[in-house]
């Protein structure tokens, strides 16, 4: 039994839902609890509504290793159609036609990549990490249009914090130089704690993203920290089959 999971999420497409309004869907810029705790949900197969009670133990330092760029879909529907068949009201009625057309905005991380060290009891993380192996449901970032470009499970390790400053990073070099082991073009790279990682400082931010463990949807709010790490250029490992390489190097490694 470990105590942790290592975990890499990368697509061409995520969103990490932050609280938004009407027709505008926003995401933060990184992982959410929320929506972790959903990922985990959906490959141990929980339908909506279960109790989540063993899941509101872990914890969770994402490594941001490419934040990614914002991106706005712009989405319509219900327009063009006779009044039978508009969107229908809260009331059971049809919409008009002058107002059949719904508008809405979703907003995505484009090419962005996060690695995550999870932590808690290792009865609940060897769980996870059987769902993750074998999912019930296959597993999506943010949304059910965001699939994963790899598996999301990179290993099970005891301290898999540790393990976020030695797993190469998943982008490239920001500035090139010549020599493997030159630090020039080192960069500093951000962690995300949602407990106090001993640095002194107060917490960056509140997020409303914690899930109640008997299930629903009435988030609560926790605190952030953020810490940042200095990597060099040779931890860069790239993107495409570089990083498949890398991360292949990584893993052979540990076994």
């Amino acid at each position: 039994m470990t105590g942790g999971l290592l975990l890499h999420l990368a697509a061409p497409m995520q969103s990490w839902g932050s609280p938004s309004h009407f027709g505008t869907r926003l995401t933060y810029p990184y992982p959410t609890r929320s929506a972790l705790t959903g990922l985990f949900a959906c490959v141990l197969g929980l339908p909506r509504g279960s109790d989540l009670g063993e899941l509101a133990g872990l914890r969770f330092t994402v490594r941001v290793d490419r934040p990614g760029r914002l991106m706005r879909d712009y989405h319509t529907v219900g327009g063009g159609y006779p009044r039978e068949k508009t969107v229908m009201t809260a009331s059971g009625g049809r919409r008009p036609l002058k107002e059949a057309t719904l508008q809405s905005e979703r907003w995505y991380l484009a090419d962005a990549a996060f690695t995550v060290a999870v932590t808690g009891p290792p009865a609940v993380t060897d769980r996870v990490a059987d769902g993750l192996r074998r999912p019930v449901w296959h597993p999506y970032l943010g949304r059910r249009s965001c699939p994963p470009t790899s598996p999301v499970l990179v290993a099970a390790v005891d301290n898999p914090v540790a393990e976020l400053h030695r797993l190469p990073l998943h982008r490239e070099r920001d500035n090139p130089v010549p020599g493997p082991d030159s630090e020039e073009g080192s960069v500093e790279v951000v962690f995300v704690h949602d407990t106090d990682p001993g640095t002194g400082h107060p917490p960056v931010t509140q997020v409303r993203d914690r899930l109640p463990a008997a299930g629903g949807r009435r988030f609560a709010s926790r605190p952030l920290w953020e810490t940042r790490h200095t990597f060099t250029h040779a931890q860069h490992a790239g993107t495409g089959t570089a990083w498949i390489t890398a991360l292949t190097t990584y893993t052979r490694t540990r076994t």
